[in-house]
């Protein structure tokens, strides 16, 4: 076999390790632990720091085949993240559904608003144009009544001409 090689160095995830490397597949399951845990650092993952250290354990568990647990506890970790990335893909599309219903809502309230504003400003139009209507109406009204009283005050004064000359128009017809 291999000879014994000793790896130590500390890592934000480890303080201090000494892994006793004693064959070609100790070596390849020190590089698969250290690659996820590189990764895990790069990405800011805390799921693939977690992942590196059941990794490590399983390494040091003794089994016989330390990379069929390995190999386990990958298939699991990218099982979660395919469910949390389907349960994403659900929530956008919901919320895609949510976003556009509301925007057609929004376009629809704006259109109602709009013709209502149109129509109290059409109907403010006519209001004003009435309401002139109205004075010019009252106006001519007015004026209407004034000729109307002058014309009673004028029959009225021919009615009391006509009185007292009639007397003196029937002795003048009476006397011919």
């Amino acid at each position: 076999g291999a000879t014994d090689i000793v790896y130590s160095g500390a890592s934000f995830f480890q303080a201090a390790s000494h892994s006793r490397i004693s064959s070609a597949a100790d070596l390849k399951g020190f590089e698969a632990v250290r690659m996820v845990r590189d990764l895990a650092r790069r990405q800011n993952s805390a799921a693939l720091a977690q992942l590196a250290a059941r990794m490590a354990s399983a390494g040091h568990s003794g089994a016989a085949d330390p990379f069929e647990k390995i190999k386990g506890l990958i298939a699991d970790m990218i099982e979660k993240l395919e469910s949390k990335a389907a349960a994403d893909a659900t929530k956008k599309s919901y919320c895609d559904k949510e976003l556009k219903e509301s925007t057609e809502k929004k376009a629809e309230k704006t259109s109602e608003v709009e013709k209502l504003t149109t129509r109290i400003e059409q109907r403010a139009a006519k209001s004003t144009e009435l309401k002139d209507e109205v004075q010019e109406l009252q106006g001519q009204l007015a004026k209407l009544m004034s000729t109307q009283a002058e014309m009673d005050k004028m029959r009225s004064t021919d009615k009391e001409v006509y009185t007292t000359e009639k007397a003196d128009m029937e002795l003048g017809l009476s006397g011919v």
